[in-house]
């Protein structure tokens, strides 16, 4: 069973950003060591009933190990950093996909038709959640259907932080990372960003990392606090950066058909 909290945070990002059920399971083939592909997670296979699926997606036992390992491992080496887990901080780990989603809609609704019946909350919040509950649902088939894979998804959560990350269900490899330190702070006020600023911040990051697989970035749009970058001699390399309004570093980043999505869906709000 997925924690209340872990459904919250589905409905906070998954239509407006990343999904982040961070609920379901994977069956992640091979074994992590050194010298294997960037990005890429790798387990000893393990077929033991408990962690056959069982329609809701859950991911335990050493398969959740390894992505921890590698979560843990990306937060380090990209936006070097390391913490602590306790009990308010621990992490979570799934697979979204068509299948899954339909078992987190019922579950989330179902939820929210306890919490009314309880009198925890109003009529009208109830039916505003279980309409945002449809719409989320909606959102989150539609990134699937476009980025033509699951997502397994993990991460921490709790009320001042997430770290949140989506793994492609088919291949391993990391799609989209999303940190967040203090947003809920409304005392901390927004950098003034330039447009040249946020694309050298973003350039740099992509140049120190190899993110993508680009070595000669050139941008395609700069809004806000994210940039697109394609790779000048191949167009088919394609990633999005993301930078704190707050820190003006690079907080996130969408590689592969993933940041092909965001930019579509980018060039579409222009």
């Amino acid at each position: 069973m997925f924690s209340k909290k872990i459904i919250a945070a589905l409905a906070v990002v998954g239509v407006t950003a990343s999904a982040s059920a961070l609920i379901g399971q994977v069956n992640i083939k091979g074994a992590f060591a050194d010298t294997v592909k960037q990005n890429v997670v790798y387990t000893k296979e393990d077929t033991s009933k408990d962690q056959q699926d069982d329609g809701t997606g859950k991911v335990t036992g050493a398969e959740k190990e390894a992505y921890k390992q590698k979560s843990l491992e990306i937060l380090k080496d990209y936006f070097n950093i390391t913490f602590e887990e306790n009990d308010n901080f621990k992490f979570s780990a799934g697979i979204l996909n068509e299948k899954t989603l339909d078992a987190i809609k019922i579950q989330e609704k179902k939820w929210i038709q306890e919490m009314y019946d309880k009198k925890e909350i109003s009529k009208e919040e109830c039916d505003k959640r279980l309409a945002f509950a449809e719409e989320n649902d909606n959102g989150l088939k539609e990134r699937v259907q476009k980025i033509k894979h699951g997502m397994v998804q993990t991460g921490w959560i709790d009320d001042n932080k997430s770290y949140f990350f989506d793994f492609n269900e088919n291949t391993k490899e990391i799609d989209t990372v999303m940190v967040s330190e203090g947003y809920m702070d409304k005392s901390k006020t927004k950098l003034t960003i330039s447009q040249d600023q946020l694309k050298s911040t973003a350039e740099d990051f992509i140049k120190q990392h190899k993110l993508g697989n680009i070595e000669k970035p050139k941008c395609l749009i700069a809004q806000k606090y994210h940039v697109f970058y394609v790779d000048e001699n191949d167009s088919s390399k394609k990633v999005e950066v993301f930078v704190s309004p707050f820190t003006g570093k690079v907080d996130g980043f969408s590689v592969g058909t993933y940041a092909d999505y965001e930019y579509e869906r980018a060039t579409n709000e222009k």
